[in-house]
């Protein structure tokens, strides 16, 4: 206004930093300031302030040679009546106030001026205040702590939880949240605000918990996280990929991170289900790395290696698009169909090669050395080609990146820079544009607002809440540098982090309006040992508790998410995740129905389901009456070729030629799958496969010379003890056709084969491989016992085995004792294991001949025996390392030693009776 002297007014400041008051001091134009703030804390300061001294007495501190102390009765008087939450984390703010006030001259213009009031005492005309409004009040209007503590009435305007782990906090928080809205319909989610330490730790979790959620879900609550650095985001990590192209091998996992950007697949429009299904594809038809054979060459692959592009994109890609043309036909032009896409797949093989021609054009690009200009349409056009923005926050980003090349391109052709550069000067250039921080970053995004604690945030809302509030993480303790002079000398107005963590845990708790929620990590995860929260949290526990009663107890939170603490009735714990609900409901319901007896067993049984008890007894508990899968980690996706073949990888192959009715073009087709090493060490692979093809079909000659003739699927039905046995045999062979009516005794034969050993033990002392022929004995019984005259033989490398026939009767009773081990193992895991079981009974029957033909001779222990088969040796991998089901149930050879003979004798006593080997 006119007629009164310059002034500076500021609005909604809730703290000034030391620059900003040096430079007000500097310009000396600083007359008044009128701070019309919604943070109380500077306002009601100012209201109490009358001296230097004053502020000076209510930090304990020793008095500065430049400002000397002059002891005044007031000052002894305020800081007996100061309030001690405000005494302790308030010193940032009342130093800032400090030297404001050293710069003001109010005589010169306070009858010009009037105090604006803008607080109110969230106490006055609240006839129940809450807790958090009483604690505001106290500082508001500097009262100190009663002498007795007060009573009332316990409320959740401050709430204190303790957890695990930050994802915990989180997922506590989520459910808090969802209650908070549920019973409150005026709160909106906007209305939240959640700070944390360190938001680098925190981003994760808050996208693994809030946004597992989707738009539409009941439990979607809309969120935005400020001050993430862009460099971590997945569109810059993948724009730093494409970058780095000169430089990378292109594997399938590259293209598998790069597609799991939304912007890359909306760019060559597939979906996420769209890429599942690609890579399913890609790995089928023997991708690994490497676009073309040129690309290969730069990598170090000679020339003159032949098949220099197996395993490329252009060699897998030829297979499909091959496939694709003729479906399961001949190779062509040396390249192999790869069957796998339909007519409607056409479009995801466009978008494929669409992608790969962008790979090629820009690793060409990016290559060389350009000028300036040409890096940044080539850069440009690398954005453009790969990104396309599938909503608001990646187009803003995908502009955030793109803005630094203009900047760049101005201050080259400022400097009149026009020599090429190379890639790697001008892209870190680039990223370290993009990851440094703006001076305009967002914050408020909709929705829950989550952000770190820094200066300026204190803006009110309904809800605040404070995680990661633990001991050493907040307040942030910063180490300090040699050369810096304020850690030797401070002076009032010194920028210190741990002091502007305090001012910060203030501003937070004025802040809140309703409520005030804080939570941190008061359990180590790993042994439930107690670890205390930020002191800042204690003391507000102990002056809360100081003056009221009951005393405020922080909630300790259950380890995981799961816990059934959650689903009692009655529990003070609460959650929305239904899932997890439905377990616990299930598994109520299951305890039920087998309160009264003992859990029944199904009445159809299947020949898989007797394969399984006897392959491994304790997975027909886990697998088959829980219903529990517990599978080994995933498999990676591959990237490089194959330089071996694995034992499995052998037996596929293996059993591949065994089954092909042309050797010879099984053989190409192998070697032109990309599943064997390229060169001479692929074809020193197809030599041994092809011998150990031709020892197993010369036996397989000999048996087919005498069971000429294939025989239809045959299916079978029995009843065993009231349990209806079926399945189905495939494979049988007769001697004449004739014999099929009647049946003639011993004229039918199943005829197994395998690439691989059958036998085990020494040359005198051979014996079946007992987990190899399980499978075989049961198909055996099972046809026998609906009266086929069925031979049974398992043909190896080393010999084969051979299960003669039985009569109906014989097999009936061996099913009936199959069928009641079942039973048993249906009720709890078995302590036997098969490889272990069969070991102890080779042992034990070693041992009895023994004693029979030669008493003086020492006998093996049979558990000395099977104990190495179970937990492994130096030379041998444990069994109990093989079956996470046997890991799960037992952890040592001891927990079955008791029971192992009387179940190994009646799951594999017939067996070792009726097995032949040769």
């Amino acid at each position: 206004p006119k007629g009164l002297p310059p002034r500076i007014v500021v609005f909604g400041i809730s703290s000034l930093s030391m620059q900003t008051v040096e430079a007000l001091a500097l310009l000396g134009q600083l007359s008044q300031v009128l701070m019309l703030v919604q943070n109380p804390c500077q306002y009601f300061w100012g209201d109490i302030v009358v001296s230097h001294d004053l502020l000076r007495t209510v930090r304990r501190q020793t008095a500065k040679p430049a400002q000397p102390v002059h002891s005044t009765p007031t000052a002894t008087h305020l800081h007996t009546a100061s309030h001690p939450l405000l005494a302790s984390w308030g010193k940032q703010g009342r130093d800032y106030l400090h030297l404001l006030d050293r710069f003001d001259q109010p005589e010169s213009y306070k009858q010009q001026l009037q105090r604006v009031d803008v607080f109110v005492d969230p106490v006055e005309g609240n006839p129940h205040p809450s807790v958090l409004h009483q604690l505001q009040s106290g500082i508001l209007n500097l009262r100190s702590a009663p002498d007795k503590p007060q009573v009332l009435q316990k409320d959740d305007s401050i709430t204190l939880v303790t957890t695990h782990s930050a994802q915990r906090e989180l997922e506590v928080l989520h459910d808090r949240l969802l209650a908070w809205l549920d019973a409150d319909p005026s709160l909106q989610a906007r209305d939240v605000m959640v700070m944390v330490p360190d938001m680098a730790s925190f981003a994760p979790s808050v996208q693994a918990v809030f946004g597992r959620f989707a738009r539409g879900d009941l439990r979607h609550i809309p969120y935005s996280v400020a001050d993430t650095t862009p460099r971590q985001l997945p569109l810059v990590l993948a724009l730093e990929q494409l970058l780095s192209l000169p430089d990378q091998r292109v594997s399938l996992a590259d293209w598998l991170g790069l597609f799991e950007v939304p912007a890359v697949r909306e760019r060559f429009g597939v979906t996420q289900a769209d890429v599942a299904q690609l890579q399913n594809w890609l790995i089928l038809s023997g991708v690994r790395w490497g676009l073309d054979a040129t690309h290969r060459t730069s990598w170090g692959v000679p020339d003159w290696v032949s098949g220099q592009d197996q395993n490329t994109w252009a060699f897998g890609l030829r297979r499909l698009l091959l496939g694709y043309a003729v479906g399961n036909g001949q190779p062509w032009g040396g390249t192999l169909p790869q069957a796998a896409l339909n007519g409607l797949d056409a479009p995801l093989m466009s978008a494929l090669l669409h992608w790969m021609e962008a790979m090629q054009l820009s690793r060409q690009e990016l290559s060389g050395e350009h000028s300036p200009a040409q890096w940044g349409r080539i850069l440009t056009d690398v954005v453009e080609r790969f990104f396309q923005a599938s909503d608001e926050v990646e187009d803003r980003l995908l502009q955030r990146c793109l803005a630094p090349i203009e900047v760049w391109l101005q201050a080259c052709e400022a400097a009149r820079l026009d020599v090429p550069l190379p890639l790697n000067v001008v892209r870190d250039h680039w990223l370290s544009q993009i990851e440094e921080p703006g001076l305009h970053q967002r914050f408020f995004g909709g929705g829950v607002q989550f952000g770190t604690l820094m200066p300026m945030r204190s803006i009110p809302f309904k809800v605040i809440c404070l995680l990661g509030m633990n001991d050493g993480d907040y307040p942030r303790q910063q180490a300090p540098r040699d050369f810096d002079l304020m850690a030797q000398s401070w002076r009032a107005g010194d920028r210190s982090r741990r002091e502007d963590d305090r001012y910060l845990f203030l501003e937070a708790l004025l802040s809140a309006r309703d409520k005030l929620y804080i939570s941190w990590q008061g359990h180590r995860i790993t042994d439930n040992t107690e670890q205390p929260p930020s002191v800042l949290v204690a003391q507000l526990v102990d002056y809360l508790n100081q003056c009221q009663t009951p005393a405020i107890v922080p909630q300790q939170q259950p380890l995981q998410p799961f816990s059934e603490v959650y689903f009692l009735r009655d529990s003070s714990f609460e959650t929305y995740a239904n899932d997890w609900a439905r377990v616990h409901g299930a598994h109520k319901v299951s305890v039920v129905a087998d309160e009264p007896g003992t859990p029944v067993a199904p009445c159809t049984l299947t020949l898989s389901g007797l394969r399984q008890l006897l392959r491994q007894p304790v997975e027909v508990f886990f697998r088959t009456r829980l219903q529990v899968g517990l599978e080994g980690v995933e498999e990676q996706t591959p990237q490089e070729e194959p330089f071996t073949l694995n034992h499995l990888e052998q037996y596929q192959w293996g059993q591949t030629l065994l089954d092909a009715p042309d050797l010879s073009g099984a053989v190409n087709h192998l070697s032109l799958s990309g599943q064997l090493p390229m060169a001479a060490f692929g074809k020193r692979w197809v030599a041994q496969l092809q011998d150990k093809a031709h020892t197993v079909l010369a036996r397989r000659a000999e048996w087919v010379q005498h069971y000429p003739h294939l025989l239809p699927a045959q299916s079978i039905t029995l009843d065993v003890d009231g349990i209806t046995l079926t399945g189905e045999l495939s494979g049988l062979r007769c001697h004449q056709l004739a014999e099929l009516v009647p049946l003639a005794d011993g004229k039918w034969l199943r005829l197994n084969q395998r690439v691989g050993a059958v036998l085990q033990g020494d040359k005198t002392n051979q014996t079946a491989r007992l987990h190899i022929v399980v499978g075989l004995w049961v198909e055996h019984l099972a046809a026998c016992g609906s009266g086929m005259p069925l031979t049974s033989v398992q043909l190896g490398l080393d010999g084969q085995v051979v299960f003669n026939p039985l009569s109906q009767s014989e097999a009936i009773d061996i099913l009936q004792r199959l069928v009641g081990v079942y039973q048993a193992a249906w009720e709890r895991p078995l302590p036997v294991a098969c490889k272990t079981a069969w070991a102890w009974m080779q042992a034990q029957a070693r041992a009895e001949h023994l004693a029979a033909t030669d008493p003086e001779k020492s006998r093996p222990n049979p558990h000395e025996v099977a104990r190495p088969v179970f937990e492994g040796s130096f030379n041998s991998t444990a069994e109990r390392d093989e079956c996470a089901y046997l890991a799960r149930a037992f952890e040592s050879y001891d927990d079955l030693m008791a029971e192992l003979p009387r179940w190994a004798q009646r799951l594999y006593g017939d067996v070792a009776q009726h097995v032949t080997v040769g």
